[in-house]
């Protein structure tokens, strides 16, 4: 008997929950290191965006970090997302800290990130 829950599962969960409630922000990676304007890639997803919950605030984290959750369905041209990326959040670009790649059965199933400003 095939497994009931399967990587496709869990990202069709991920999508589905993410269409319902979350938002739209904006994947950003900066393509050169300066220039008027900077050249860049934008890529707009739908994202979880929340506050660190207080038992995560610890070390240097404080209250300007968040973390965004996506998908990968609508993402993979700026996979794997990394440190010094950047997400504008209701019109407000924040640098990405720590990217996290969550997989299942070896297939990347969803991406949480850390952002601070």
């Amino acid at each position: 008997m095939a497994p009931t829950f399967t990587p496709a599962v869990a990202i069709a969960d991920v999508d589905k929950a993410l269409a319902e409630t979350g938002q739209n922000v904006t994947l950003r990676r900066y393509t050169a290191p300066s220039g008027s304007p900077r050249p860049k890639t934008d890529l707009g997803v739908r994202a979880f965006v929340r506050p660190l919950k207080d038992e995560e605030l610890v070390g240097r984290f404080d209250h300007t970090y968040s973390k965004v959750i996506f998908s990968p369905t609508d993402s993979a041209a700026l996979l794997p997302m990394k440190k010094d990326d950047k997400v504008v959040i209701d019109d407000r670009e924040r640098n990405v800290e720590f990217p996290k790649h969550i997989r299942y059965q070896d297939v990347l199933v969803r991406i949480e990130l850390l952002v601070a400003g």
